[in-house]
């Protein structure tokens, strides 16, 4: 078991060390050993145009609100799995293209 432990542990430190080059000038909330982080969005991004936008690039993420209790508030922020489900490539992959999309808010907000 610990042996597992240890595996499951060294992929989720190498996934943050994916993640936190590309995404760690927004803000990037994680812990060690925790299979997930939380990027708040930047302004002029809303989390379902977000989620939208990366899922045309491939990238399947969650709206921070998706995990809130009913009637609570929720941060403009997604989830990130950090799991070992992907290849690492993929994975890789995923994040750039994160990366790429949140400098870009679009430009057709409504009010």
């Amino acid at each position: 078991a610990a042996e597992i432990r240890n595996r499951v542990q060294y992929e989720l430190d190498a996934r943050l060390q994916i993640i936190v080059p590309r995404l760690g000038g927004f803000d990037l909330a994680s812990l060690p050993g925790i299979p997930f982080a939380w990027l708040r969005l930047p302004q002029g991004w809303r989390a379902y145009g977000f989620l939208r936008r990366a899922e045309e690039q491939g990238v399947l993420l969650r709206a921070a609100d998706q995990y809130s209790i009913s009637n609570g508030r929720a941060p403009n922020a997604v989830r990130l799995a950090i799991n070992a489900i992907l290849p690492r490539p993929q994975f890789e992959a995923g994040i750039a293209s994160l990366a790429r999309l949140l400098p870009h808010p679009p430009n057709d907000m409504a009010v």
